[in-house]
């Protein structure tokens, strides 16, 4: 869904509660373990189906007992058999996430634009009876952040008549404060925006060829926004063409049209496929919006297994607003290492490529670059970025074996020097289908 700004404390695509909640910001806040609130759970290829069995694996040590009879079976408590896997003993969440019924999730936001945060996340799961349909999930969250941005919601994503229709939608309200840094005041200009309100979703059909699908999404809030700046009259003076998206109400309400491809194999860390896509969405008066503008994205993602130890993944995210946008709904770049909203523009490109060495079974280590840019476009309120690098690396443990799912942490550094990120799934979930 839309770019760059900062709904719900949400920037970038509204996918689920955990862009309505968890985001806060226009870049890449990490979320520890929301990533999986969104993504759907097919398992890795070569690993087992979700079956997990209801006791522990035997103790086979030995095949009779002292007095000549069969050993009994090992018996292993609920809580072992939840966390960790009946294959190989180590720890493990697929058994748990992979009964459905009800997950509290605890959220971790590292991201230093809104000095770091905490919430809760309580998602309900219903599997589905059979592979055609995908899984429904439902959540209930909240967040708040170092600086006093919060927010709270409601999220809900499934699929219909046997997978044919899948739909995303969320509810919520909330305050977000951030930097803006425009071309005549580079250092920075802090801003508050509070959402009495937002709706975000879509409906996508698939087609015969499941990868491909296309439907309508949907945007609708309400916010009144606040800058703090004390007018220095000695100082730079706030342009005429700014001052006009502060300190009021706005009501943007907005409906587009998106177009997807998605061929991974995994969708919680997948390792070889592309997912593409292209969405935009037209704010404009006939749909109770204060202002015309629009908002266009095209994303793709490409993953491909270079041997059986090593992987790499590259992505391009290209997202632009145009006409009449407020000042904080312009995109930002999104990549690792660079603090959210602080390279802002008409039109922006985010880059980046990741490689992955496999260790074990179950450990991976990881580095990655990104090189992103900025045009200011038209309006001329920020600057061109110029190119912007940043870089680092990291490791992934594979936390759900059967799911494919890994969780780890990141170290990137950035024009700003460095950034920590916790991970669940892979770093470019939030973009991702």
């Amino acid at each position: 869904m839309a770019g760059g700004d900062d709904f719900g404390m949400a920037p970038r695509q509204h996918r689920s509660l955990a862009r309505v909640l968890a985001r806060l910001g226009a870049g890449s806040l990490l979320v520890f373990p929301a990533s999986l609130a969104w993504a759907q759970a097919a398992p890795a290829p070569g690993t087992q189906p979700v079956t997990a069995t209801t006791d522990g694996p035997a103790d086979t040590s030995a095949d009779t007992t002292a007095d000549g009879a069969a050993p009994q079976p090992k018996k292993e408590s609920k809580f072992h058999r939840m966390f960790f896997d009946e294959k190989d003993g180590k720890f493990d969440f697929s058994n748990t996430l992979a009964k459905g019924g009800f997950l509290p999730m605890p959220v971790i936001i590292t991201e230093p634009a809104v000095d770091g945060g905490f919430g809760l996340i309580a998602q309900f799961i219903k599997l589905p009876k059979d592979s055609k349909s995908g899984i429904t999930r439902t959540m209930v969250g909240a967040v708040k952040t170092g600086n006093g941005s919060y927010g709270y919601g409601f999220f809900r994503s499934g699929s219909l008549w046997d997978g044919e229709v899948s739909y995303k939608f969320g509810v919520g309200r909330g305050k977000i404060n951030l930097n803006i840094y425009p071309s005549f005041l580079p250092q920075g200009i802090e801003y508050t925006n509070r959402y009495d309100y937002g709706a975000v979703g879509s409906v996508r059909l698939h087609l015969a060829d499941r990868r491909f699908s296309f439907g309508p999404v949907f945007d609708f809030r309400q916010l009144h926004s606040k800058l703090d700046f004390q007018q220095d009259p000695d100082g730079p003076k706030l342009p005429d063409n700014f001052t006009p998206d502060f300190d009021r109400k706005l009501n943007t309400g907005a409906l587009g049209f998106g177009v997807h491809f998605d061929s991974r194999n995994n969708a919680l860390s997948p390792t070889e496929g592309v997912n593409i896509y292209a969405e935009g969405k037209f704010n404009a008066g006939a749909f109770g919006s204060d202002r015309d503008f629009q908002i266009y994205q095209l994303h793709g993602y490409g993953f491909h297994q270079l041997s059986p130890a090593w992987d790499v993944g590259a992505k391009l995210e290209i997202d632009a607003a145009r006409d009449n946008y407020p000042a904080f709904f312009a995109p930002a770049i999104n990549i690792r290492g660079v603090e959210a909203s602080r390279y802002q523009g008409a039109t922006v490109y985010s880059s980046e490529i990741e490689v992955t060495r496999r260790l074990s079974d179950r450990w991976s280590i990881l580095g990655f670059a990104g090189l992103g840019f900025t045009d200011a476009g038209g309006k001329r309120t920020f600057d061109n970025s110029g190119a912007i690098f940043a870089g680092g690396g990291g490791f992934r443990y594979r936390i759900a074996r059967k799911l494919g799912l890994d969780a780890g942490v990141d170290v990137a550094y950035g024009p700003g020097g460095a950034v920590f990120y916790l991970q669940f799934g892979h770093a470019w979930s939030f973009g991702l289908d």
